[in-house]
């Protein structure tokens, strides 16, 4: 049996951070993997923001792995004639592979064991405090099982949550997600066949090359599908998502229907696909002896789906809050130190957030159709979205959106209350309970269920 401070399992993004950011600490670390490490996480291109990086005291990334700045965006609805443009976009594309390579890199030179390939995992837990106590490893090219010991789990191992679910104390806090709280995500890049046709869908949507031609509510009213000729028309990206209730599409057939329209889009170069939660985080992350971060925690931003950036902040919070602690699995001391300032400081957005993603998909295709038309979705409204910002308008844009829902009365009743209830969730969600307390933590969540709001059907 080995003994370490902390073992990590999952070597995406999220879980690569978490690791990296102990052993920056000092302490001693193992990380987990069922893949091959170079298929850690995600494998696709995703928007990200130089904030999130900044924040979570990593560098910014840079080319390659950097794909695009900025750029404008060119908003379609499935109705002709609906359209907002914006430009200079806060985020960048950065591939998910070569940053997944970056992280575990800096894991492994700062000391971290890492172990891939793991085709078994099994998990002690103490009968009596319902506390991990060890894993026992077999993975391809490694000797037999080994196990190893730690006062720190972390499972960053994805929405199924490997180890979430071997702790009791967190079975009432993370219930199994829903259809509706989840997203059916693909990422798709192909050569252009035809440049004259890809320059005719780009005049089609007054866009440019390097630009983003999004279409919004094509698949009910949380949908998507963002198309991105590059700069040198040499090639397409296609990032398209979906409830995934079964009652629309999912991700690779959005992308599927698309190529089938357009006949200029040439053989695929990489493909990514997955199912990401679409909710705010559980409102425990944490258990004796055991952390959640990344998509385990539900650690999302509501309103489009990205994760990476929340993801590493998580990782980073957690190591800052628990690292110097004679034992980082304290119950109590990952409570003050990790999910109560995670839920306060981050918690506040993400609520607001769900609470606008839920009502905006209940107005369905036609309703997000008129928002864009009706300037209730604007460029302010749009790039805080792209910002994972809370954006408090002035008193005179406050009263132009208020005007021009009142010329939709069915807007203004879904999307008036919804607002309002945003904002009371935000607020609720920054008087999360910052000591161990289940009993007043059960009050918070009770509230907070009410201020959210059904879920969308």
């Amino acid at each position: 049996m080995t003994d370490l401070d902390v073992i990590v399992v999952g070597a995406g993004t999220a879980g690569a951070n978490v690791a990296h950011q102990f052993s920056r600490r000092g302490r001693r670390v193992l990380l987990l993997e069922r893949r091959p490490a170079d298929a850690a996480g995600a494998q696709w291109h995703n928007g990200v923001l130089d904030r999130h990086f900044d924040e979570a005291g990593l560098d910014r990334p840079e080319a390659p792995e950097r794909v695009a700045d900025g750029g404008s965006l060119h908003m379609r609805t499935g109705r002709p004639g609906t359209r907002l443009t914006m430009h200079d976009l806060p985020t960048v594309a950065a591939d998910m592979a070569r940053l997944g390579d970056r992280l575990r890199r800096l894991a492994v030179e700062g000391g971290v064991e890492l172990i891939d390939r793991v085709t078994d995992l099994d998990v002690e837990v103490d009968p009596g405090t319902g506390r991990i106590r060890s894993v026992t490893v077999r993975a391809e090219g490694h000797p037999g099982p080994a196990s190893f010991a730690a006062a720190l789990f972390v499972d960053a191992s994805g929405r199924r949550g490997v180890l979430r679910r071997h702790a009791p104390a967190l079975a009432p806090w993370c219930r199994p997600l829903r259809g509706d709280e989840l997203c059916s995500a693909a990422d798709v890049h192909h050569r252009i066949a035809d440049r004259s046709g890809a320059e005719r869908f780009l005049d089609r949507h007054g866009a440019r090359p390097g630009d983003s031609v999004t279409y919004v509510g094509i698949s009910g009213g949380f949908s998507t599908r963002a198309v991105t000729v590059s700069a040198d028309l040499e090639r397409v990206g296609i990032l398209v998502g979906c409830l995934a209730n079964g009652r629309y599409s999912t991700g690779p057939r959005l992308v599927a229907d698309f190529l089938a329209d357009e006949p200029w889009i040439g053989e695929a170069t990489s493909t990514g696909a997955g199912v990401i939660p679409l909710r705010r985080p559980f409102a425990r992350t944490t258990a004796p002896g055991l952390a959640l971060v990344g998509d385990a925690a539900c650690q999302v931003f509501p309103a489009h789906g990205s994760g990476v950036g929340i993801g590493l902040l998580a990782g980073s919070m957690l190591a800052e809050g628990v690292a110097d602690a004679d034992d980082p699995g304290d119950p109590d001391r990952l409570w003050r130190g990790y999910q109560a300032p995670f839920q306060r400081r981050h918690g506040t957005d993400l609520i607001g957030f769900d609470v606008l993603r839920r009502a905006t998909t209940r107005l369905g295709e036609a309703g997000v159709d008129a928002m864009v038309r009706s300037g209730v979705i604007d460029e302010d409204t749009t790039r805080a979205g792209l910002e994972q910002r809370w954006a408090v308008p002035s008193p005179a844009a406050a009263a132009r959106a208020g005007g021009r829902m009142a010329r939709h009365p069915r807007l203004a009743a879904t999307m008036a209350p919804a607002l309002a209830r945003a904002q009371a969730a935000r607020a609720h969600a920054s008087r999360y309970p910052a000591e161990a307390d289940v009993d007043a933590l059960a009050r918070w969540e009770a509230r907070a269920e009410k201020l959210v709001g059904p879920l969308p059907r």
